[in-house]
């Protein structure tokens, strides 16, 4: 997990996101289990942290920020501004820097989504199917796959291809609709199509993505070496050893 969670984190808490940012940041943890379990774990220590120590240790949250920003120094002129702390203050950092420390060293594990960067999707005209093929194809690209599957369903009523099965399963993977996900994949595995070695890479995904670690790597270990995704997935096995 990179930084800028725990940033996005700390700006929902202090209110310092936009309405639009809180609604859409809301609507990401509603459908995503992984977020979730970061975002509770983020809040559990930190009401943690709020219990054990005064309002004080707010201010000095704040004090770290703004040390960090100025590398330890502010410049007036050509003074330099010297910021007092007390005592108690260091065990306070300590327990910050052990529990999110801690916390950052975790996320060394490889996780879905350090690799669910999908290509955009791209159909060409095809009749009177057009319209929500279109309305699939721009909301899977803005990645609101809840109205992405919902007009793949009507496509795939009459024009039940390769191409739309790919990317439909990618949007139920998002939504966590897992075994209609490997349902749609698995039928692309077993077919010809160009997205037979793709479906593979999505089924490791899957499993990733429920932390079926053994799962995963098997069929990591399928993905051919001409394969587009062959290097990643080499990658994430050494990874996940």
């Amino acid at each position: 997990m990179s930084e800028q969670l725990y940033i996005t984190f700390e700006n929902y808490f202090s209110n310092e996101m936009s309405q639009e940012e809180k609604l859409e940041f809301e609507n990401q943890l509603q459908n995503d289990i992984e977020l979730q379990e970061k975002f509770k774990l983020y809040k559990e220590t930190t009401q943690f942290l709020a219990t054990k120590f005064d309002q004080e240790t707010f201010a000095f949250k704040e004090n770290l920020k703004s040390i960090s920003k100025e590398n330890f120094t502010e410049k007036e002129g050509k003074k330099l501004k010297v910021i007092n702390f007390k005592p108690y203050y260091y065990a306070v950092a300590a327990s910050v820097v052990l529990a999110f420390g801690t916390w950052f060293m975790m996320q060394g594990t490889p996780e879905y989504g350090d690799y669910n960067q999908h290509e955009n999707a791209y159909f060409t005209e095809r009749g009177s199917i057009i319209k929500n093929l279109k309305l699939a194809q721009e909301a899977f690209n803005n990645k609101n796959y809840k109205v992405a599957n919902e007009n793949f369903e009507i496509v795939l009523k009459d024009y039940d291809k390769p191409e739309v099965r790919f990317f439909y399963g990618i949007s139920l993977l998002e939504e966590n609709r897992f075994n209609e996900a490997t349902t749609n994949f698995t039928n692309l595995q077993k077919g010809t199509s160009v997205y037979k070695e793709k479906a593979i890479w999505y089924l490791a995904l899957s499993n990733l993505k429920q932390n079926k670690i053994e799962e995963c790597k098997a069929y990591l270990k399928q993905i051919s070496a001409d394969a587009e995704d062959y290097e990643k997935a080499q990658k994430l096995l050494k990874d996940l050893d």
